[in-house]
């Protein structure tokens, strides 16, 4: 874990993208992400590098070619963007469970469980989750009350958007605590900026635990249906049949990795964001119709997802560059998001910012399912603490990061409430 007090060079002192980037890659600085991520859009908007995950990749940080590469149907996210995680015979079953995910799977199969998939994640369709968010809230506001003083990652965070998942899923609550280490294990081996083998050997451990709870899950599902999401994805079906256990497995890992790790991130990071701007929280608490504009503006501002990764089959050109069949474009959100080509004053944070977009839940074909998910349950709990608890502060000034760089989020927030 890293803290804001981490020295680091002034970012206007380096005039080499590569020492940028050791700059942004360094565990020790994820605190002071943002002016980096500016200064090596500013020196090489467009730059190939190994040092991400070992690989070649086009790192891309204006938001005009961020835009241009996720927009563009031919390149797409398949099983050889997969190819970052791979880190030989001692993380076999995470990579092999990767492949599978629908972030990485072929363009055919991705669009056909997409498609069954789609109708349940509408902006109203996830509407009927509201009151168990809203349930889930309250019960963890009225606990955080008669702590007094809390840790907004560990006691609300993280708790909330893993009961809903879970809820919806048909994971019984008892089992959430099981779930707490693989879900750390599993999303910490994902960071490819910081492999060790300790890393690689627990998400091995989650891999296998998820992967042999979910089969047992489903096969109950299967002799017994219940009212719940599992059943759902058990039962789908179209013209080429129903989804096979692989497939099913990697939709719930998916699912309820997805479903936790950024919406409890961006939680955490768009408090210290209030927080860090009174002004912007004063005018919330007046405005509170601006909180679902504020959620966008907090995605851009500060997102939890600092990756998104596309690859083409032919050569292409994007800018004055000539990028190979096979190379990987890594699109920085983060810097793209503070780009003042697109945003005027880009390092503000501006609630009533207007004609905000980010590429937080990504963009195109692969735009994160379950974003409306996310949304209204930061909304739900966003809106109901900074009311509830108007004295709300930051019990200290040090802020702990994680070291992981795209999955950027927080260690802990004390607060005193």
């Amino acid at each position: 874990m890293v803290s804001t007090a981490a020295s680091s060079p002034d970012a206007r002192s380096l005039c080499d993208a590569a020492e940028v980037l050791e700059v942004i890659l360094d565990p020790r600085r994820r605190g002071e992400l943002y002016p980096y991520l500016n200064r090596l859009r500013e020196i090489e908007p467009l730059h190939r590098t190994e040092a991400l995950h070992g690989r070649p990749a086009w790192l891309v940080t204006s938001f005009a070619d961020a835009l241009s590469v996720l927009s563009d149907k031919s390149l797409v996210s398949d099983a050889r963007n997969a190819e970052i995680f791979d880190t030989g015979p001692g993380g076999q079953r995470f990579y092999d469970m990767v492949r599978r995910l629908l972030l990485y799977i072929e363009p055919d199969d991705h669009d056909r469980i997409r498609t069954l998939l789609a109708r349940h994640f509408t902006p109203r369709a996830v509407a009927r989750f509201r009151p168990l968010m809203e349930a889930v809230v309250d019960d963890l506001l009225d606990r955080a009350e008669e702590m007094g003083r809390v840790d907004l990652v560990g006691d609300l965070a993280y708790l909330l958007p893993t009961a809903v998942i879970c809820d919806i899923l048909g994971v019984p609550r008892g089992d959430l605590p099981v779930f707490h280490g693989w879900l750390n294990d599993f999303a910490r081996r994902g960071d490819v900026s910081g492999i060790t083998p300790e890393v690689e050997r627990l998400g091995e451990e989650a891999t296998c635990g998820f992967a042999e709870y979910f089969e047992d899950l489903i096969a109950q599902r299967r002799r017994r249906p219940q009212e719940d999401f599992l059943t759902v994805l058990v039962e789908a079906e179209d013209d080429r049949g129903r989804l096979g256990d692989d497939e099913l497995v990697a939709l719930c890992i998916l699912m309820i990795q997805a479903g936790h790790e950024t919406t409890a991130d961006m939680i955490a990071l768009s408090t210290l964001a209030l927080l860090r701007n009174p002004d912007q929280l004063a005018l919330l608490r007046e405005r509170p119709d601006l909180l679902r504009n504020a959620i966008e503006e907090f995605l851009r501002y500060d997102g939890s997802n600092q990756m998104v990764q596309r690859v083409s089959y032919e050569d292409f050109t994007l800018g004055d560059v000539s990028v190979r069949a096979g190379e990987v474009c890594s699109i920085l959100t983060g810097a793209a998001g503070r780009d003042p080509a697109r945003f005027d004053h880009p390092d503000r944070l501006d609630i009533e910012r207007r004609d905000i977009q980010h590429f937080g839940f990504g963009h195109g074909s692969h735009i994160c399912l379950g974003s409306a998910l996310a949304r209204n349950e930061l909304e739900i709990m966003l809106g109901r603490m900074i009311q509830r608890f108007p004295d709300i502060r930051l019990a200290s000034d040090d802020v702990e990061y994680r070291d992981s760089f795209v999955l950027r989020g927080l260690a802990s927030l004390h607060l005193e409430l």
